[in-house]
């Protein structure tokens, strides 16, 4: 039982007239309130627009037409009416929130009544799943969210599922198939591991997979977060010694002897820097480093329509991140999602800031193990909150990869393409691409691939360097950007690379024409 099941009844006995429990689990709802109620002496009650009003028989065990009472109350001033009629009860309006907008502005003071009225052996419950008040019940009303199920609850539906396909020697589950429902509700968990007996008859670790199967489908259903499965490790990043050993070291910090040695789970990293530096690798990399879950956040989609989906969305990202602890939280290119943080209040009404003050708040005080990896190109998008220390444990700046970085990047994607690096002059194709990111090197050897296939023949060394000759690298078409943003991190950030990055070649630039956007509204441009 969480704290939230624990609390219900505390809320009751301490007289706190409305509550509302924010969740999608009405069955979990109605026993935290069947046992709330059974305990306190009271009878309860449920509502909603289609069903009417049900008086739960704790002798049936099931909501049932209330003999005497009128079960096809269906309005709002109906039900309100009953309430105001009854005493010791408890009753449940089951998403009752389109009843309490503007165009309903009795509702709101029906409830504001109830939550205002000294009425001592009678409590209000609104049930929904997404967090939705308006502004005038903001005070009077107690929220309570439930939290997805933790490893005891989930224990206890194992057994459940396996009393109901009659599965033998269910008492102690293997601990890696509880582990992999974390971040379901307890209808995702029941359906889960049903499917999975159903699928091997069987419902043990080798049923993990198809746990976790069902679980991404679940996850993908949000249309925010994304279940990843990185092939990626750290011998496929070339370079970024420095952030490699500091990835290494944090990562002991997850283990069980760390927290008694004094140490605090490590919060999370901010990787800023130039695009196709390999940013977005490493955030998978470190999936595979740490064997951890790795969630892809998309910040784009949290944004939604509805006044407070946007801010319900961000929560429900964290929860199941969370839920699903010890894990990655991985966004990508978080500057895209924050840019318009500056004029918020007069474009949207203030929910970019509504969504950031949520994530940095979370940031800031959560106590999970969860390491959030953020990626950003454009460092002058960010807000400056984003940017303080102590919201993240360390912000890693990203560098054009140097001469011995271009060597291991060069080696890395041959290696990828079964060419073996030996047959090749890394060091003279290494030197001949100065100024190249690592996306732009991986592009160069698939184009030289396509030219030797072309011409009938293997890749050899001139067919690498035609390729680099044809390129035109970022940092030759924007080298003063990159220029101003390694003055504004050598004070602001932690170099990723162990060396010191090389001088671009502003001459050789001079003559690549550049494009209007390259320079508009930058300001690491003057």
């Amino acid at each position: 039982m969480n704290d939230s099941e624990k609390n219900l009844p505390n809320l009751i006995k301490a007289n706190v007239k409305v509550i509302q429990i924010v969740s999608y689990e009405t069955l979990r709802i109605h026993a935290m309130l069947i046992n709330s109620a059974l305990s306190l002496g009271r009878d309860l009650y449920k509502w909603d627009r289609v069903e009417g009003l049900k008086k739960w028989n704790d002798d049936k065990k099931n909501f049932e037409d209330a003999q005497g009472e009128d079960s096809e109350i269906r309005t709002g001033e109906a039900v309100f009416r009953f309430y105001g009629e009854k005493d010791n009860f408890i009753l449940l309006l089951e998403d009752f929130y389109p009843d309490l907008t503007k165009h309903n502005p009795e509702n709101i003071r029906r409830v504001r009544n109830a939550a205002l009225k000294d009425n001592k052996n009678k409590t209000l419950v609104l049930s929904q799943p997404q967090r939705n008040l308006p502004f005038e019940l903001e005070k009077e009303v107690h929220i309570l969210e439930l939290p997805y199920p933790d490893i005891a609850d989930i224990k206890a539906i194992y057994k459940k599922v396996c009393e109901k396909h009659s599965i033998r020697n269910a008492e102690e589950p293997d601990q890696e198939i509880l582990e992999a429902a974390l971040g379901l509700t307890i209808m995702e968990v029941e359906k889960a591991f049903s499917l999975a007996y159903i699928e091997n008859e069987s419902l043990t670790r080798s049923e993990v997979p198809l746990v976790i199967m069902e679980k991404e489908n679940v996850i993908k259903k949000s249309g925010y977060l994304e279940y990843y499965h990185p092939k990626e490790e750290m011998k496929d990043v070339g370079g970024l010694d420095n952030l490699k050993n500091w990835l290494i070291k944090r990562g002991r910090g997850f283990e069980k002897g760390a927290s008694e040695f004094g140490l605090t789970y490590p919060r999370g990293i901010l990787l800023l820097g130039i695009p196709g530096t390999g940013k977005s690798l490493t955030a998978k990399a470190i999936g595979n480093l740490w064997h951890f879950p790795l969630l892809r956040l998309d910040m784009g989609k949290i944004f939604g329509g509805i006044v407070g989906q946007s801010e319900s969305n961000i929560r429900g990202a964290l929860n199941i991140a969370e839920a699903i602890a010890p894990s990655i939280l991985w966004i990508d290119e978080i500057e895209k999602a924050m840019s318009g943080i500056s004029s918020s209040g007069s474009t949207d009404g203030g929910t970019t800031s509504r969504v950031l003050g949520t994530f940095l708040t979370w940031m800031q005080e959560k106590t999970k193990p969860v390491f959030v990896v953020a990626t950003a190109n454009d460092i002058s998008q960010l807000p400056p909150e984003l940017l303080r220390k102590g919201r993240v444990d360390e912000i890693f700046f990203v560098d054009l990869p140097n001469q011995r970085e271009r060597e291991e990047i060069i080696s890395i994607h041959l290696k990828r393409k079964k060419r073996d690096p030996k047959d090749f002059n890394i060091k003279k194709l290494a030197s001949e691409s100065k100024g190249f990111s690592g996306a732009e090197l991986e592009e160069v050897i698939k184009e030289a691939l396509f030219s030797a296939y072309d011409k009938v023949k293997g890749v050899e060394d001139v067919d690498i360097i035609e390729a680099i000759e044809k390129t035109f690298p970022l940092s030759r078409t924007m080298h003063e950007t990159i220029d101003k943003m390694r003055v504004w991190a050598k004070s602001r950030a932690v170099s990723a690379s162990a060396e010191e990055p090389e001088k671009l070649d502003s001459e050789k630039d001079k003559s690549v024409p550049k494009l209007k956007q390259e320079g508009y509204n930058n300001p690491f441009i003057s």
